[in-house]
């Protein structure tokens, strides 16, 4: 049986809505001893998409980790699912822990958009990093799916989109765009096409795709480099990146790219053409783990040490801010809890919706009924993937959103 928050200390602490001490030296939203928030986690840990899948199950364990040390009492268990990828396992998955109780579930990029009608059915808040990016405009209560979320920063939407956008058009008037032919993929392309017609009408875009199984690209690439392109954005992630890098280095083209927060895994980076290190720009990320970024970053701080401790190494590198994305959700998972005074799902659901603000290693989260990205553009920058991120740090890309 889930249990309630009662003590009036928790009361008072859920209303500044973080994990940070109180006044008395006690956890933020203190729970009653013994609550149990039970997070489900449904995706890809085998198969070529579990490089991210990893990262984010770590970054859950992560976030559970975080909580239990600043709310004594309160225990998080993770029930994991792998999908190896496959988007329809996740459909049974999801069904089979709504039915073991959990409160809120995370989901892997491509698990995300099949479920949204179970979630809907159980009644279960579900978060993801860019598996939003499809179903965005379905996506808030008063649409089609009313229990999807995410702590992506920037992974999806106009947000993702638009620092790698001014990034590219900086070095020129023709924008070559390349994706996998994923459901992330095509609906990045698509938002990508209307929103340099609408802010960037002197830009043209030429488009190519190759389906997700390919290991080689080389055709796409040379008829993008043919046309005349000066920059590259590339909407791809896991074994399809990896596959457009070692392309690139096969017909010898160094355009100035943009690319997504995945090519900082090391086996991305590795490939990155000696003509591309300095002027391949990564990202959205959030500011947090930027170099030049200021502020508290005590979260932040936090994450990275528990994360390299649930992922048992001792570097940190630009994808494992990914980690971040379901730390948070764990986070913010609680900290509704909190404020609802229940672990009741559509309880937690109706909490994130309210308009207040939660914080997570990414930054300061606000939802809304029909605000389901919780990270705005303001919080967002892009990072030179070929530089480490000593510490969680990540070099900032020299044009970024906004210049």
């Amino acid at each position: 049986m889930r249990t309630r928050a009662t003590t009036g200390t928790a009361m008072v602490c859920v209303a500044l809505l973080a994990l940070a001490a109180c006044g008395d030296g006690g956890a933020s939203g203190d729970q009653a001893e013994g609550t149990t928030i039970k997070i489900g986690f449904v995706g890809a840990l085998t198969g070529p998409l579990s490089p991210s899948g990893q990262n984010s199950l770590a970054g859950l364990k992560a976030g559970a980790e975080y909580v239990e040390q600043h709310n004594p009492g309160t225990k998080i268990v993770i029930e994991q699912r792998d999908t190896k990828g496959e988007p329809t396992a996740a459909v049974a998955a999801t069904r089979a822990l709504a039915q073991d109780g959990v409160s809120a579930l995370y989901f892997t990029t491509e698990a995300f958009p099949p479920v949204q009608d179970v979630l809907n059915q159980v009644k279960v808040p579900g978060d993801t990093a860019g598996g939003i990016g499809s179903i965005a405009a379905d996506v808030g209560d008063s649409k089609r799916y009313k229990y999807a979320f995410s702590t992506g920063a920037g992974t999806s939407g106009e947000t993702s989109i638009t620092p790698l956008l001014s990034y590219a058009a900086s070095a020129g008037k023709t924008v070559a765009v390349l994706d996998d032919s994923s459901a992330f993929g095509t609906s990045q392309t698509k938002d990508t096409l209307a929103i340099a017609q609408s802010q960037f009408p002197d830009v043209k875009i030429v488009h190519e795709s190759f389906p997700n199984t390919a290991s080689d690209v080389t055709a796409q690439l040379t008829k993008l480099k043919d046309a005349g392109a000066e920059s590259l954005i590339v909407w791809a992630y896991g074994a399809p990146l990896v596959a457009t890098m070692s392309s690139l280095n096969k017909i010898g083209w160094n355009p100035q790219m943009s690319a997504v927060l995945g090519i900082g895994d090391p086996a991305t980076t590795e490939l990155i053409p000696e003509g591309m290190k300095k002027t391949l720009a990564a990202g959205p990320i959030a500011r947090t783990f930027l170099s030049s970024s200021t502020g508290d970053a005590s979260i932040t701080a936090d994450f990275v040490k528990l994360y390299l401790k649930a992922k048992g190494k001792t570097e940190f590198n630009a994808l494992d801010s990914v980690g971040a994305v379901s730390f948070d959700w764990a986070l913010l998972v609680t900290q509704a809890s909190q404020q609802a005074k229940s672990t009741e799902p559509d309880a937690i659901k109706k909490a994130l919706v309210s308009g207040g603000t939660f914080k997570g290693a990414n930054g300061t989260y606000t939802f809304g009924p029909d605000k389901r990205i919780g990270i705005d553009a303001d919080q967002l920058g892009v990072f030179v993937p070929a530089q480490p991120c000593p510490d969680g740090k990540c070099v900032e890309a020299a044009v970024s959103a906004g210049e």
